[in-house]
């Protein structure tokens, strides 16, 4: 196994939800080849889209050839590369797997479920069928067999990793013949995915996968034509899939972002090994995470984590300081609201800062410590945060 692709001296630590820091390799590449790609005297960033086998093609294909040989997607699946982020697939599930459902359900999990909710809530009706609950002061998913399903329902959505509350569903879940959806955005790459088990999933770019700009879309073939009539062209999976030579070509692609996620995929499998699983990168992931909840949980109460160890985020370490337990603060529902920080809040970050590392504060919109672990960062940044 290669050695993971540690960041340079000089770098600042970015411990942001997003955008997440990069490899230094995937941007020494970049630079290296954005006035001139592969010695064609032109950026790739000027090239055609429709130049059939041309280098926008081969960037497309390629970086859809990591995505299923990491995460073994099977044939069935269509993998696609489209525009809006995770929040342009909130519509866009409904409007590809609704069929002649009016219905939907949603495992809320936090802010993006929520999110995710009032989108699809503009083409049919939504119901929660499970939330999180509090069991000896901590939170925790129900187990399926107490979700509340309906045979009315056309999907079942969950959130993989709520960024801000620090939920993960860290195995996957079994719905049976149900289509089960899932916003992979904050989890996808950090373990083995079994793909078969979901209907579809997504998963927006500025975490583990690249650069924000683009969403990565994984469906099941067979679902391709349940889109109802009015779905956008931009948003329409079998739209995307069904392009030539490649899919994804519907509109212009977003070519930077693509281009520069396919340098991560490529990054992860020298690093990790070429074998096809996620397995090592698993292992990777939860020993950072384990160094750092050991911190919290042996603080005796002076860093509070409110997440069932079952159910602990193991790429986005939420916790607030004992201190500030009396400081209750109510989201008002707005996501670019923002509140004001304690005196031990402020203090971490300015001392963090001090020390070279960025992007540890919460959501502004709700406070806190945010630490996430997305694969660019590198172990050197981890040890020098515990």
């Amino acid at each position: 196994m290669a050695p993971v692709e540690e960041a340079k001296s000089s770098r600042r630590f970015n411990f942001s939800a997003g955008p997440a820091m990069l490899p230094d390799l995937v941007l020494d590449k970049i630079v290296e080849e954005l006035g001139d790609y592969e010695g064609l005297g032109m950026s790739i960033l000027e090239m055609g889209h429709r130049d059939a086998g041309g280098p926008v093609q081969q960037v497309l294909q390629e970086a859809t050839d990591c995505v299923r040989h990491l995460l073994r997607v099977p044939a069935n699946y269509a993998v696609i590369w489209q525009q809006g982020g995770a929040h342009g697939q909130f519509a866009a599930v409904p409007l590809n797997l609704l069929g002649d459902k009016t219905q939907a359900d949603y495992v809320d999990t936090g802010v993006w479920s929520k999110r995710a909710m009032n989108e699809a809530g503009k083409f049919c009706t939504t119901r929660i069928c499970a939330e999180v609950r509090e069991r000896q002061g901590k939170a925790e998913v129900p187990p399926v067999s107490e979700w509340d399903l309906s045979d009315k329902s056309a999907y079942v959505h969950i959130c993989a990793n709520d960024t801000i509350s620090g939920v993960e569903f860290l195995e996957d879940p079994d719905v049976g013949d149900r289509l089960l959806v899932a916003d992979f955005t904050s989890t996808l790459l950090s373990r083995p995915v079994n793909i078969s088990r979901y209907a579809a999933l997504y998963c927006s770019s500025g975490k583990n996968l690249g650069p924000a700009g683009v969403c990565l879309v994984i469906v099941r073939r067979d679902l391709l034509d349940m889109a109802l009539p009015r779905t956008p062209m931009i948003l329409h999976w079998k739209a995307s899939a069904d392009t030539s030579p490649v899919a994804s070509l519907v509109n212009t692609p977003p070519v930077f972002a693509i281009y520069a996620c396919g340098h991560v995929l490529k990054g992860l499998r020298r690093s990790f090994g070429d074998c096809g699983t996620l397995d090592t990168v698993r292992q990777r992931v939860t020993r950072r995470a384990d160094d750092v909840y050991k911190i919290i949980d042996e603080s005796e109460g002076f860093y509070i984590n409110k997440v069932s160890s079952s159910y602990r985020s193991q790429t986005t370490i939420c916790f607030t300081f004992g201190r500030d337990a009396a400081n209750q603060r109510e989201w008002a529902g707005s996501i670019t609201a923002k509140v004001k920080l304690t005196e031990l809040e402020e203090a971490f970050m300015k001392e963090a800062k001090e020390r070279g590392m960025n992007g540890l504060e919460g959501h502004p919109a709700f406070g806190g410590i945010r630490i996430c672990l997305y694969n660019g960062l590198p172990d050197k940044a981890v040890d020098e945060a515990c």
